[in-house]
């Protein structure tokens, strides 16, 4: 052996041995925490493709998304999905609420054709299947809590999430408010609510809702609408291709079937505050109709209320 060998040798064996034991208390990959979250950002595509006749190569629902800048909380952030009136768009709802909910996240979807299908608008598309999609995908995320699932629909995109009130059975949607368009006698008549099969509109009776169905329970509803409402008429009739029900009938039906048993009455409401806005509740408020006089909008009260019913 030579000398440089004899002194080497321990030099080397020490090394050997250091990088032995950094070896041994390195932690196992098992027990390593996870450095990436799959978290729901506003870049996120959250876009939905579905075909039908109009597009039956398929198209792309786009999607505008908020995230609140603040911490996530241990559940997630409640989620708020916006539903744009006809001639709309997600844009502008996103844009219209981001400042007024900031601790939800908010999706504001934007409808084929700027509208959404329900009776003989330019749309046939699936919305509500649409949506039922977009909440499944939302699962993925780690910054979302699906028990707390919120949905405001103004006008057209009220009657979607109507229809979404009717037809949608995930438990995880638990308020959804209605902004000036109430339930119709196509989804609604002889003592039952009704989704349809098929497409809708055009020369059938009832629009295509043929489909005999119950909503869920457990439900928190809020309506709004307003007596000199110009397009949608407040007492009932015929409008936009659709025979509405009379707004506080509606409400009525919809309280029915969560569960209220009293016989209806045509009250005239407690009026909130000193404003020209009158509420009508049921179940403890579970189920609630504000009457206002916004024409096709929401006063101030109208819309504090509505806030407190989405946060609260």
């Amino acid at each position: 052996m030579s000398i440089y060998m004899k002194y080497l040798s321990p030099l080397f064996l020490a090394v050997c041995l250091s990088l032995s034991c950094s070896k041994e208390n390195t932690p196992t990959e098992e027990t390593v925490e996870p450095i990436d979250q799959n978290l729901l950002t506003a870049s996120t595509d959250l876009r939905i493709s579905k075909s039908w006749s109009q597009e039956p190569q398929g198209w792309l629902y786009p999607m505008n998304i908020g995230v609140p800048t603040q911490d996530t909380p241990s559940n997630g952030f409640p989620i708020l999905i916006l539903l744009h009136g006809n001639g709309g768009n997600g844009s502008g709802m996103l844009n219209e609420w981001r400042t007024l909910i900031t601790d939800h996240i908010l999706i504001a979807p934007s409808g084929y054709r700027k509208s959404w299908n329900i009776s003989d608008e330019a749309s046939e598309a699936p919305d509500v299947e649409m949506l039922s999609e977009l909440i499944e995908k939302l699962s993925e995320f780690e910054n979302t809590d699906l028990q707390r699932i919120r949905i405001i629909g103004y006008s057209n995109g009220a009657a979607l999430a109507n229809r979404v009130f009717i037809e949608n059975k995930n438990e995880g949607i638990d308020r959804i408010a209605s902004v000036v368009s109430q339930l119709s006698k196509a989804q609604y008549r002889d003592n039952s609510f009704y989704a349809p099969s098929g497409v809708t509109g055009g020369s059938d009776t009832y629009d295509g809702y043929d489909l005999s169905t119950t909503p869920i329970q457990g439900r928190a509803y809020l309506s709004i609408c307003n007596e000199n409402d110009p397009i949608i008429p407040y007492f009932g009739g015929a409008s936009v291709g659709v025979e509405f029900l009379p707004a506080k009938e509606a409400v009525y039906h919809i309280a029915t079937s969560q569960g209220h048993d009293a016989p209806y009455e045509d009250s005239d409401g407690s009026q909130l505050q000193n404003s020209s806005t009158y509420e009508y509740s049921y179940l403890d408020k579970q189920v609630v109709h504000l009457r206002g006089f916004a024409n096709h909008g929401m006063s101030d009260t109208a819309r504090n209320y509505l806030i407190n019913f989405i946060t609260n």
